[in-house]
């Protein structure tokens, strides 16, 4: 912790240091009227015309620029639009602040003439905040990300996300729309090179899901456009892998993406033996981007994973844009996707359990393993259109097809405390099946303030499933304590579902016009939505057990049923709001309450061949929620949002709970059901809060959040539990208990620093959950006390482009405690803590290594994890060569703990060892008719 402990110190006090600096302020007129100039750009600029840094002035027209070198003789140029500029040479004093005030005069005069290398980085144009490219010296290979990061205000955290002056760009697009029709920003900023780019505009618009509702402050989003240049409106990039290793590790993989003004198409897909994820299309894009600053040093083989995994995908998808005219308001364009996926995985597991019991304690110890396959198929389409901020008319729909195949083989065992065997019970499955699911839907959004009689949101949505399963299952139980319970099945199961679901919901905000007319009504708005929902399931289980005197199988009319649920629902809502508003030039303040009264009516029909599981039932449920929400802003230094609300709901039992189709060829879990059971009403209380500071003289960009929720359950169901002492067997009671309780709270804190063009960044994430869940164990009652910690850091310190280093620690605390006497409370630990580094080396190489040191109750010494990788790209970029070295010092161990109201388990399961593996990669990339270079910039003075 030392270390982390003593960077944070640096980050909070300033201390680092790189060579002596001054300040500079001034205040910027016009001067005519000695009127100040707001938002005028002034920039520093070295001899070479290579840019220091830059500031837009304040609405008082005052600027200061701060850490600017004392030892060059510096440019500074004072622009603003309409009006001369206004230029000067300068060297700045050490320990002391100069002042340069400006009083520009309207006009340009052309005689005055000086031609530099050298563009104003950035500018105002009415409401929005322009970045140009040329302005920043790059090298040739350059992305968006490592242009963004060179911008003061801009911080591009380690995880890809980004925010400006403290505030997170929540849409990001290129020409005014998604890039490849995706919504995560790395698909842009880290393929993008800053070559192509002609500017990048930053302005805030309204939150286009809020369409047809009030507007609040909430709502404005922060938006990021990126234009490229018009020879750079056509291009393709990508990028293609293979390797192979010792212990017949191998991957390979292809990313290729192209796209023009109205179109775009990417496929992807790859092949992997050592656990890497690439099932997700979009997924598979974002990990293999062009960036070389921060590389992704976590989008590897997976040691953390379950088994030895083979994963294949292969997909594509292709957007189409109708619109002659590209805007962020104006959408008109059609998303088609497939994707094709499966997994071959080889499993071992053992699991190690203490459980407590009244008077008789066990441990349990699994064995297993697993040969599992899955494959399946993905075909998706989604279409948008929007003309304005006021309408939005979204339809998507998906088909999907799995197969599965696999086979089981589990043994357990069960001793008391002297370690004399209670009963084993040794399980073989082999499964198989296949489904198919369907799903569509429709939304509809308008909003009119001229007329609010036409302000309404549709949502549809329609679903179909379909799914063939068979088990083939021989179980053995043997008790060691009465030889009359033990027991032998060789069982089938066929297993044939289908069903639908049909749902819907009506928002029309037009009420209180339809209602009230135009009376205000006090500024309280009235809303008034309907929903309802049909859902069908219709599930058919055959079960036959196999007689050996006959060599045949035979129907086993105890488990062999149909069942057929309907499910009909409908909540008309009334909704209430009132909303406050203060603002000035300095600040701007807001706190709005809302109520919705909602009437929840159920009917549920069940129809089956076992009789007493055939019910109709009714329910009508009075239910209300409510909240506050506050925000407050001050203008250029920081704003806040909160909100508290209050739901109460209900909850009934389902018919298994009630009556429970018991089957026991699983000896230790045996359920039984209630029909006693009684409903369920549940209590939230909710609390969300975030800050961001909005300063552009801050030295540091700061943001956090803090998300929580506390429910209290009135008649929640529980378990009765029963460990029998002859047998061994372990049985479950479904009942009611008095109240349960359960709170969660997740917190984040993040914090960066710019060190000129390097820079320095915290980012801080936990999470805490504590449950009172009460239960019965062999009779006793007892109240189960959990609570969960989980606490992250993360300290990452990036010089220029050559070097990035991290440091990070993660606790992890899990508590159980019984209140009942005699039965035992639970506790385990872990830390890991995680150390990364990456250094660009001239001539196109990179080391990057990852250390991690975990330690955790579960394990009898600590446990290293050691990764390095060296890259060489060449080929003009454009293709590179990866020696990965994985778990260097062979110490990795594939071990977890977990704790609840049974006790403390401990499970080992095998996954990847040691392993080298060689890459070779090629990037394909061309951006317009030409090749992009980097070419020097001219700019008349």
């Amino acid at each position: 912790m030392r270390p982390i402990i003593f960077a944070i110190f640096l980050l909070l006090t300033g201390t680092i240091s790189y060579s002596q600096t001054g300040k500079l302020t001034g205040l910027v007129t016009d001067s005519a009227s000695n009127t100040p100039l707001e938002s005028a750009t002034v920039t520093i600029f070295r001899k070479d015309s290579g840019m220091v840094t830059y500031k837009l002035t304040d609405k008082n027209g005052n600027y200061l620029l701060e850490n600017l070198p004392t030892t060059d003789s510096l440019l500074l140029d004072i622009s603003y639009v309409g009006y001369r500029a206004h230029r000067q040479t300068l060297r700045i004093t050490h320990s002391k602040t100069d002042t340069v005030n400006a009083a520009l005069a309207i006009g340009f005069d052309e005689k005055d003439n000086v031609t530099v290398n050298a563009v104003i980085p950035v500018k105002m144009e009415g409401d929005t905040l322009v970045i140009n490219p040329a302005a920043f010296k790059m090298k040739p290979d350059a992305v968006a990300e490592e242009l963004l990061t060179q911008v003061p205000g801009v911080v591009v955290w380690s995880d890809g996300s980004i925010t400006v002056n403290g505030r997170s760009v929540k849409n990001l697009l290129v020409d005014g729309k998604q890039f490849m029709g995706s919504s995560d920003p790395k698909i842009a900023t880290q393929n993008l090179p800053k070559t192509a780019i002609d500017k990048i505009q930053l302005y805030q618009e309204y939150d286009r899901s809020k369409i047809g509702q009030q507007k609040t402050a909430q709502d404005s989003v922060l938006t990021m456009n990126i234009k490229l240049k018009e020879e750079s409106k056509k291009g393709y990039f990508g990028k293609i892998t293979g390797g192979y290793g010792t212990d017949h590790r191998y991957e390979a993989n292809i990313s290729y993406q192209i796209y023009d003004k109205r179109r775009s198409l990417g496929i992807g897909g790859g092949i992997n033996n050592i656990n890497k994820n690439i099932e997700n299309l979009q997924e598979l894009f974002q990990n293999n981007t062009y960036r070389t600053y921060n590389p992704n040093l976590d989008y590897v083989g997976q040691f953390g994973s379950n088994g030895l995994n083979r994963n294949h995908s292969i997909g594509a998808v292709y957007t189409q844009d109708f619109n002659k005219v590209l805007n962020s308001r104006q959408n008109n364009r059609i998303t088609l996707n497939y994707n094709k996926s499966g997994t071959d995985a080889y499993i071992t597991n053992q699991n190690l359990q203490n459980r407590t019991t009244a008077d008789n304690p066990q441990f349990i110890k699994d064995e297993s393993v697993q040969n599992d396959w899955r494959s399946k198929h993905v075909f998706g389409a989604d279409y948008s259109k929007t003309s304005s901020y006021s309408d939005n008319l979204h339809i998507n729909g998906n088909v999907e097809f799995n197969q599965n195949r696999g086979n089981t083989k589990r043994f357990t065992e069960v001793s008391d405390t002297s370690g004399q065997l209670q009963s084993t019970n040794d399980i073989n499955t082999i499964s198989r099946g296949r489904s198919d699911a369907e799903r569509l839907s429709f939304s509809y959004s308008k909003s009119d303030w001229q007329e609010p009689l036409k302000n309404i949101n549709i949502s549809l949505n329609g679903g179909n499933n379909n799914s063939i399963s068979e088990r083939d299952v021989v179980s053995r139980f043997n008790s060691f304590t009465d030889a009359g319970n033990d027991t032998t099945y060789n069982r089938h199961y066929k297993n044939d579902n289908n069903g639908i679901n049909l749902s819907g919901d009506i928002n029309y905000n037009g009420f209180k016009r339809l209602l009230l007319g135009r009376y205000n009504f006090f500024g309280i708005d009235l809303g008034l939505s309907q929903r309802f929902s049909y859902n069908k399931q219709t599930n058919r289980a055959y079960v036959s057990d196999f007689d050996s005197i006959a060599g045949q199988l035979v129907i086993n009319n105890r488990l062999t049923n149909s069942n057929t649920r309907e499910l009909l629902e409908y909540a008309p809502q009334l909704y209430i709001n009132k909303s406050f508003f203060k603002w000035s030039e300095r600040m701007n303040r807001s706190i709005s309450f809302s109520t919705q009264l909602i009437d929840d009516l159920k009917s549920e029909r069940n129809h089956s061949s076992i009789a007493e599981r055939n019910l109709n039932r009714s329910f009508q449920f009075f239910r209300y929620q409510g909240d506050i929400r506050y925000s407050y802003s001050q203008s250029n230094k920081s704003r806040l949002y909160g909100g508290l609300s209050y739901e109460k709901n209900f909850d009934y039992p389902s018919i298994d709970q009630l009556y429970t189709i018991t089957d026991d060829i699983n000896a230790y879990s045996i359920r039984y059901g209630n029909p006693d059971l009684k409903n369920r009403t549940n209590h939230t209380l909710s609390i969300n809060a975030n800050f961001n500071t909005e300063n552009q003289k801050s030295l540091y960009s700061i943001n956090g959040g803090l998300y929580g929720n506390y429910r209290k359950t009135i008649d929640p169901i529980s378990d009765s539990v029963i460990n029998d002492k002859e047998s061994g067997k372990r049985f479950y009671y479904s009942i009611n208990a008095d109240k349960s309780s359960n709170a969660n709270l997740n917190y984040n804190f993040n914090i960066a620093r710019k060190l000129g063009k390097s820079s320095l960044q915290l980012r801080y994430n936990g999470y805490q959950n504590y449950s009172v869940l009460p239960n019965y164990i062999d009779g006793l009652y007892t109240n189960s006390r959990n609570n969960s910690i989980s606490n992250n850091l993360n300290l990452q310190f990036s010089l220029r482009a050559l070097l990035v280093l991290n440091i990070g620690e993660s606790f992890q605390t899990n508590r159980s405690k019984q209140t009942a006497a005699g039965l035992s409370s639970f506790k385990n630990t872990g830390n890991t803590t995680k150390f990364g580094a990456t250094l660009n080396l001239p001539k196109s190489i990179t080391l990057s290594s990852t250390f991690n040191i975990t330690n955790n109750t579960g394990l009898n010494k600590t446990m290293h994890l050691w990764n390095a990788f060296a890259t060489y790209r060449f080929m003009k970029q454009q293709a590179e060569f990866k020696f990965s070295a994985m778990d260097i010092l062979k110490q990795y161990q594939n071990i977890s703990n977990d704790v609840n109201f049974d006790g403390t388990t401990t499970r080992i399961t095998n996954g990847l060892q040691q392993y080298f593996l060689l890459t070779f990669s090629y990037y394909p990339r061309k951006f317009g008719k030409k090749e992009l270079k980097q070419k020097a910039t001219e700019h008349v003075w």
